[in-house]
C-alpha cells in the first residue's frame, strides 16, 4: 500500500505535510456548540483566508480542522478556502463526533441509529466523500472531497454511554479505513480511559491523539498515558492564559522531552473562537492574537527553556507525518475486542436498536 495523508483536496504523500497544526478551526457554522458561547460561530471566509495566509507565511504548511459533522463543520466554506490556496497549504477535515452533551439522548442519530449503520456513515465520509449537509439530515449529498481524520469526544470527569458508543464506532471505522483518530477530552479528563477504550477496540495507538490535556496540568499523568498506552498528546494550549500560562505548558513539554517522549507530542493552537484569531478579531474591531502566535511567542519559549530543534521538528513535522498517514485497512475482528471494554459496554447499557 502506498502511504498517504488524506486532505480535503485529495491524498498526498506524507512528506508534503511539513509543519502541521494538528487541531484547529477556520470555520464553524453553529450547531450545539454555539449554545455555549457565541464566539463559536465563525463564518467569515475572508477572515479565515487572511489568518491562514499568515500561518503559511510564518512557516506552516498543514492544518487539521477538527469540526465533526453536525457540530460546526462547514464543507462548502472549507472547500472555498482550500481551493483558494491549492497546494500552498494542506487542509485535513474531520468526520466523527463530539462529546455527548451535544446530542439528544433520546432522538439524535447518535443515540438512535445502530453502531453498524453509523460506522458505515463514518467510513463513507472517509472513502466516498463528505456529506455537504454535515449529517444534519434527512438528506445526504456527498461531495468527492473526503475526511482524513476521525474525531471523538468525552465529557468532563465521565464517559457517557453515547461517548462509549462513539468511541466504538470511531475504532471500527479507523480499523476498516486506516484513518487516524483525535479525541476531545473535556478539560483533559478521562484521557487515559478514552485512549484505552480505543485500543481495546483494536485501534493502533500510534494513530491516536488526545487533545486538551494542557487544561489538566499534570506532567506525571501525561507521562503515564504515553508510557503505558503509547498514544500521542496533542497540546493545544498556547495563548490560553485563562487556564494556565504558556510557561507551564512549555515546562511540561520540556519535562516529557527530557524523559524521552518527544515522539509522542504534537502541537496546535485550537483557535476555535472568534477572539482566538487575529482577523476574526479585526472584524470585531478588537486586537487579538492568531496563528502566528505559535511561531512568534510559543516556539521561542520552548527554545528558551532548552527544548532542542530536533525535538521541535519531531513535534511539528515528523510526528504529525507519521500519525496522520493512513494505516493499511483491515477487516474488523470482533473476537479480538478486549473483555474489559465489553464489560464496560454492558454495564453502561450501550443501547442497540434494530
Amino acid at each position: 500500500m502506498k502511504k498517504f495523508v488524506r486532505t480535503i483536496l485529495g491524498d498526498i504523500d506524507p512528506s508534503k505535510l511539513g509543519i502541521t497544526d494538528c487541531h484547529d478551526h477556520l470555520i464553524k457554522n453553529g450547531g450545539p456548540e454555539a449554545e455555549e458561547h457565541p464566539d463559536f460561530i465563525m463564518l467569515s471566509v475572508e477572515a479565515a483566508k487572511k489568518e491562514l495566509e499568515e500561518y503559511i507565511g510564518a512557516g506552516g504548511k498543514s492544518m487539521v480542522t477538527m469540526d465533526p459533522p453536525n457540530v460546526g463543520r462547514d464543507v462548502r466554506r472549507m472547500l472555498e478556502i482550500a481551493n483558494h490556496f491549492g497546494d500552498k497549504v494542506n487542509l485535513i477535515m474531520a468526520t466523527g463526533f463530539h462529546k455527548a452533551q451535544f446530542y439528544d439522548k433520546h432522538c439524535s442519530w447518535l443515540a438512535e441509529v445502530p453502531i453498524k449503520n453509523i460506522t458505515e456513515m463514518v467510513i463513507a465520509e472517509i472513502e466516498i466523500g463528505m456529506d455537504i449537509y454535515n449529517y444534519n439530515g434527512p438528506v445526504v449529498k456527498r461531495v468527492k472531497n473526503k475526511a482524513g481524520i476521525i474525531k471523538v469526544g468525552t465529557g468532563y470527569a465521565a464517559i457517557d454511554w453515547m461517548e462509549l458508543k462513539s468511541i466504538e464506532i470511531a475504532a471500527r471505522s479507523s480499523v476498516a479505513t486506516g484513518a487516524p483518530i483525535l479525541v476531545h477530552t473535556q478539560l483533559g479528563s478521562m484521557a487515559y480511559e478514552a485512549a484505552q477504550h480505543l485500543i481495546d477496540f483494536g485501534v493502533n495507538p500510534r494513530k491516536i491523539q488526545l487533545s486538551h490535556l494542557n487544561k489538566n496540568p499534570d506532567r506525571y499523568y501525561y507521562e503515564k498515558i504515553i508510557k503505558e498506552l503509547g498514544v500521542t498528546i496533542c497540546f493545544d494550549g498556547p495563548d490560553r492564559v485563562k487556564y494556565y500560562p504558556d510557561s507551564m505548558l512549555a515546562e511540561h513539554i520540556k519535562f516529557l522531552v527530557d524523559k524521552g517522549y518527544q515522539k509522542n507530542i504534537t502541537l496546535a493552537l485550537d483557535a476555535g473562537r472568534i477572539l482566538y484569531q487575529k482577523h476574526y478579531g479585526i472584524e470585531k474591531r478588537k486586537q487579538t492574537f492568531g496563528f502566528e502566535y505559535l511561531f512568534t511567542r510559543f516556539l521561542p519559549l520552548l527554545k528558551q527553556l532548552g527544548v532542542s530543534q530536533d525535538a521541535i521538528n519531531d513535534i511539528l513535522i515528523n510526528n504529525p507525518r507519521e500519525i496522520l498517514t493512513f494505516d493499511e485497512p483491515k477487516k474488523f475482528d470482533d473476537s479480538k475486542i478486549s473483555k474489559r471494554v465489553l464489560e464496560l459496554k454492558k454495564s453502561l447499557k450501550v443501547v442497540y436498536f434494530i
